[in-house]
């Protein structure tokens, strides 16, 4: 796509029309949504499984299309010097923090926030915080993630069983909301998101860990149902926290990248939510144990 102009009030260009005035990720024909699900879903457990450099590159490549789409969705405009500096700053922090250097990768990346953020200022273009704000939506997560990974004991099974508590919490409230339906949440946030949709979100967290004990070495059923729900409940959270964001900039999908899901940042901000309430619980378990 061709770059545009710097300032958020430009106009958009007829790709982006398109993309914000599309149908709403839920919206979408389940098939669709299927569909996709098929293709993503077993090329991101052979990432998972495969860990080292795949796993990386694919954290990276996801950061990277999700930092696209958050200065996109701020600015109102492609290409930004801020989607740049965010972009340098999102590569070298995980390839710092692929090697091991955490404390490098997340200094990185505060770095490049302060210099998107002295950008928009030197714009006037009214941006305030948001474009910086990607540092700790979209990159201080990937840092987490990878840190799960590769450095946690059982990382593996653990990070297997973080993605599949996400997706069985994004299908439990999918399929909740949509068949069940019931009183909205909040028309500031979402329109169509119901409680019923919540409840179908950390339900299907909590079965889920059920059914994976084995795969993260957990013995009694209301531990694993506890430890699921509340991660089903963060990415419930984080889907809610999205919308309400894509509300407040007057957008209906952050980009048709995903057929039947939206974009990058519409499938992940459930994983970002959780990704951060896992990885802040075992780092303060980790560290517990060494005192």
């Amino acid at each position: 796509m061709a770059a545009s102009a710097e300032r958020p009030g430009d106009a958009l260009s007829p790709a982006i029309d398109r993309l914000d005035t599309g149908k709403l990720a839920s919206s979408a024909p389940l098939l669709m949504r299927i569909a996709s699900a098929v293709i993503l879903i077993p090329i991101v457990m052979a990432a998972i499984y495969a860990g080292g450099r795949y796993f990386a590159a694919m954290v990276a490549f996801a950061a990277i299309i999700m930092i696209f789409e958050w200065t996109r969705m701020v600015e109102r405009c492609e290409f930004s010097t801020r989607f740049y500096t965010l972009s340098l700053g999102a590569a070298l922090a995980l390839f710092a923090a692929a090697s091991g250097a955490y404390a490098l990768a997340f200094m990185i990346s505060a770095l490049a926030g302060v210099a998107a953020f002295i950008l928009a200022k030197r714009t006037k273009s009214g941006l305030g915080f948001w474009p910086a704000m990607a540092t700790a939506y979209i990159l201080w997560p990937t840092i987490a993630l990878i840190w799960l990974r590769f450095e946690v004991e059982n990382a593996r099974g653990l990070t297997l069983f973080l993605f599949a508590v996400v997706w069985a919490a994004d299908s439990g409230a999918f399929f909740f909301g949509k068949f069940l339906g019931g009183p909205k949440i909040s028309y500031a946030l979402s329109p169509s998101k119901t409680w019923a949709g919540i409840a179908g979100g950390i339900a299907g967290g909590a079965i889920l860990a059920i059914a994976a004990r084995p795969l993260i070495g957990v013995d009694s059923l209301l531990f694993a149902a506890l430890c699921g729900g509340f991660l089903g409940a963060m990415s419930v959270l984080g889907d809610l926290a999205e919308s309400g964001l894509k509300r407040n900039f007057g957008l209906k999908d952050i980009s048709g990248l995903i057929p039947g899901h939206g974009g990058a940042l519409d499938r992940l901000d459930g994983m970002i939510f959780a990704t951060i309430a896992m990885t802040s619980v075992l780092f303060l378990d980790i560290m517990a144990e060494k005192l």
